[in-house]
């Protein structure tokens, strides 16, 4: 065997590898975001209108910026000799981008359009985001998608209609659909400003300095002087259990955003990002079955059966071949890497 057959099925291997270890973490990340969600419905619901969903952003921000920077000081202590990162005005600015857009732009719209029109009709929107990473990656970046890139979001889309059962009847609001295309444009920046750092900023730098970036903006929103504080110590219903309100925050925090942005990351460096947005929709799913196993929130047949599509998209987004070399490999020992921008 030749020393560039070995280097070819060497990289192929490593490939696939990637390729699982990356789905496990879209994985994880999908199930991170949807079971947070039942903590923070179960926590507005004992703390009252009071803990506005603004605030419950800016908490769940702040609280998380807090924890990812403290892991990076953790780790630069414990691995001085990890590569630091080169901290260009570029750099900075794609940080702040990726924390205002990914932590703080998705939550508000979001939370702007299901104040403005039904939850399901709002997040069928917003997740067409898989359509418009793929659409962005084949004609602004020229990379053509499998057929089985574009059957899985055909079949995420069908199952969120599904859920969202739009036929049911609403009243059209400007602002709300608006604001659910606008979080989808985001959602989508999100995981395109992800894929386009593979490799420039390590997962947990790009995390906590975007999460901060985040808190500094919805610091400058809302007076942390203003907090109800003292609904912490009042007491929610979690799964028949009173849990109080202080440690569902924490759930929100640590599982929900710190676990789920740091796997999301590891997921974008394994994965192209059409196939990533695509395993992300599975958070619908996750948070409808915690949603009815711990809130008793009943799930329809309706919903039964988007839920399964949306499980088959993602089987089929896992299925789809990794994109193939496109140089040949050289034969010559293998140089320094060095990070590309994009």
């Amino acid at each position: 065997m030749s020393v560039q057959e070995s280097t070819i099925i060497g990289t192929g291997a490593d490939r696939a590898r990637d390729r699982r270890s990356g789905l496990m973490f879209a994985g994880v990340s999908a199930l991170a975001f949807g079971s947070a969600g039942v903590a923070a419905k179960a926590a507005m619901t004992a703390a009252g209108p009071e803990l506005t969903p603004m605030w419950l952003a800016q908490f769940r921000i702040t609280g998380a910026a807090l924890v990812l920077l403290l892991i990076v000081g953790v780790g630069h202590r414990l691995r001085p000799a990890v590569r630091r990162v080169a901290w260009t005005p570029r750099a900075i600015a794609a940080v702040i981008a990726y924390g205002v857009i990914g932590f703080v732009a998705i939550q508000v719209l979001y939370f702007v359009a299901i104040s403005r029109m039904p939850v399901g009709v709002a997040l069928l929107i917003e997740y067409t985001s898989p359509a418009l990473v793929a659409l962005w990656a084949l004609l602004a970046q020229r990379r053509p998608q499998h057929r089985a890139v574009w059957l899985a979001i055909g079949a995420a889309m069908v199952g969120l209609v599904l859920i969202a059962r739009p036929w049911q009847g609403f009243a059209l609001d400007t602002v709300g659909v608006g604001a659910a295309l606008l979080a989808a444009v985001a959602s989508a920046t999100y995981f395109l400003v992800g894929d386009a750092l593979k490799g420039q900023i390590p997962g947990p730098q790009l995390a906590g300095f975007g999460a901060a970036a985040g808190a500094v903006v919805l610091g400058l929103t809302q007076s942390w002087s203003d907090f109800p504080w003292h609904l912490l110590g009042r007491r929610g219903e979690l799964g028949g259990t009173a849990v109080p309100v202080w440690l569902l925050l924490a759930v929100v925090v640590v599982v929900g955003t710190v676990i789920a942005y740091l796997t999301g990351i590891a997921a974008l460096r394994r994965l192209p990002a059409p196939i990533a947005a695509v395993v992300a929709t599975m958070e619908v799913v996750v948070a409808a079955i915690s949603a009815w196993m711990l809130l008793g929130e009943h799930l329809s047949a309706w919903e039964l059966a988007g839920g399964a599509l949306l499980l088959a998209g993602a089987v089929v987004a896992q299925r789809s071949p990794a994109r193939p070399v496109e140089a040949p490999v050289p034969t010559a020992p293998l140089a320094t890497a060095v990070p590309v921008s994009r």
